[in-house]
């Protein structure tokens, strides 16, 4: 879990170059921007005072752009993106197994608390057992929460949408991004199943579909 955590904190979750231009020139072509409800037509930053690929957006909190933004978490203290998006849920899921251990291990205390004058012979303090509770209540409540973030990251990720676009996406069809759920996942993870569960970089630095952004 730590190995994650620090890795979503310590990765560059993915900027935009200095010398990135899009492929269409707008100034030339300025219908290629007329068309909003298109994700992939040329943007430009007012605030960065450049142009970004698509799928990139500009975090207030970091003052400057991200690519592939899903949101800046609060929690790792760094954008969520591009590059440390993997790093990130693995961060949530080793937590969420770590918190699932901890219910099952406070478990038998929870039962305990209910079973009063039955326990009161046995010399049971009503106190620690009162703690065990109430210890048991807050990391349940806070597995199924990271359960429901999960399940809400994967349904993302096997969609090849972000937070951020998730709004968008139903705005949108066919989502232009999706490429089976398969490919989706490798993009995120790699094309190396075995390392998808090990908070390391995927088999590229960039994916391809990154190149394709910045024009590599």
């Amino acid at each position: 879990m730590l190995w994650s955590y620090f890795a979503a904190i310590l990765t560059c979750p993915g900027h935009v170059p200095d010398d990135f231009r899009p492929d269409v020139d707008p100034e030339e072509n300025p219908e290629a921007m007329s068309d909003k409800s298109d994700p992939r037509r040329p943007r430009f930053c007012r605030k960065c005072q450049k142009w970004k690929p698509e799928r990139t957006h500009h975090c207030s909190i970091c003052g400057r752009c991200v690519l592939k933004m899903d949101h800046h978490c609060v929690w790792v203290m760094n954008c969520v993106g591009e590059r440390n998006y993997k790093f990130f849920f693995l961060f949530l899921w080793h937590t969420f197994l770590l918190s699932l251990l901890s219910v099952l291990a406070l478990l038998p205390y929870f039962s305990e608390f209910f079973k009063g004058e039955r326990n009161a012979d046995k010399g049971s303090n009503p106190a620690q057992l009162a703690v065990s509770f109430m210890a048991f209540v807050v990391d349940l409540a806070f597995c199924l929460s990271l359960f429901g973030f999960i399940v809400m990251h994967l349904k993302l990720i096997a969609a090849n949408c972000t937070t951020i676009e998730m709004f968008e996406k139903e705005r949108i069809k066919p989502w232009p991004y999706d490429k089976g759920v398969k490919k989706n996942f490798e993009e995120v993870f790699g094309t190396s199943k075995l390392l998808w569960f090990v908070p390391v970089q995927r088999d590229q630095a960039c994916t391809n579909e990154e190149r394709l952004r910045l024009r590599m």
